[in-house]
């Protein structure tokens, strides 16, 4: 088993398609109660990139 010292070198970049991002953001919606602390800014990250592009009517939509 890898120890946690050892996670400082992981590394990744990805480009998440549009359905990847709202699927992801819609997924972590749902367990947002059990999110790992470790997941909390790439989920924030999700999140905010979905309010960027979308009216707030259009929000309560997308996560309802």
């Amino acid at each position: 088993m890898i120890s946690p010292e050892n996670y400082s070198h992981f590394e990744l970049t990805y480009k998440f398609s549009s359905g990847e991002i709202a699927a992801l953001a819609k997924f972590l919606r749902n367990n947002e109660n059990s999110l790992p602390k470790e997941l909390e800014n790439f989920y924030n990250c999700l999140q905010k990139s979905v309010y960027d592009c979308l009216s707030l009517e259009e929000v309560k939509q997308f996560f309802s």
